[in-house]
């Protein structure tokens, strides 16, 4: 336990520190990994992200209307607003999606299969009057599977997305290797990318704290690419707070 305290004071420490302006095009969003045992289950959770070119905030909702079958909501925006009045330069982006899915549960298990699509909103300014803005649309299919004891829970999952932009403006008057990442988007997009999200969670009913790590495999440099994200988060499970509550 102790350990895990250490480690968890080492991520808020390292979520904190400032970061280098930098420019991205796409970044994974935490995978959305449920634990779920039955219908009526419903928990909603939010946490900071960060990656080698941002810190931002997350929010997750979950909810199961039938056995065996869950909806799931996501959120995700990153530090901007200097960024988006065009003081500081880096990249801002915005992304929210829905999911709907299968889960299959067990004593201590659950496996899952959700399928989605979201849309958001990707700003980069460069300084002066140069700035690109993007539409990134992504459709995505996802596999997971979670374990959990009496006071931890760990899970796998594995993330197929389709990502593309439907629209887009760039200033062409930019750094060289800004402007060749945006061509090559340009003229190779759609990209499908496997996503491998893993995570750790400690157990605190009825909540859940969870450290979340994700990441976009092959690297993909050219287009810029933020390949790996990770998250500190916290979840409310309301099944957990009935259950407190009954026996309270």
């Amino acid at each position: 336990m102790r350990t895990f305290r250490y480690a968890m004071l080492g991520l808020v420490l390292l979520c904190c520190r400032p970061l280098a302006a930098q420019h991205f095009y796409y970044t994974p969003n935490t995978i959305h990994n449920p634990f779920l045992q039955q219908k009526g289950e419903a928990a909603a959770g939010f946490g900071m992200a960060w990656g080698s070119d941002y810190l931002g905030l997350e929010a997750q909702g979950l909810w199961s209307p039938v056995n065996n079958m869950a909806l799931m909501l996501n959120a995700f925006v990153t530090n901007g607003s200097d960024i988006r009045s065009d003081i500081e330069q880096g990249s801002a982006y915005r992304f929210l999606e829905l999911g709907a899915g299968l889960y299959h549960s067990m004593k201590r298990t659950t496996a899952s299969f959700f399928a989605g699509a979201g849309q958001g909103n990707l700003y980069s300014f460069y300084g002066q009057d140069n700035f690109s803005e993007f539409t990134v649309r992504r459709y995505f299919l996802q596999s997971g599977l979670v374990y959990q004891d009496q006071l931890f829970r760990c899970g796998l999952a594995l993330r197929l997305s389709r990502v593309s932009y439907p629209k887009g403006v760039s200033a062409f008057d930019i750094d060289e290797n800004e402007l060749a990442a945006i061509r090559k988007i340009e003229a190779d997009a759609p990209f499908y990318l496997p996503e491998l999200g893993l995570n750790g969670a400690i157990i605190l009913t009825p909540c859940v704290l969870s450290v979340n790590l994700g990441t976009v495999f092959p690297d993909a440099p050219v287009v810029k690419f933020s390949r790996f994200n990770m998250n500190l988060m916290l979840t409310l499970e309301l099944a957990r707070l009935k259950k407190k509550s009954k026996k309270g």
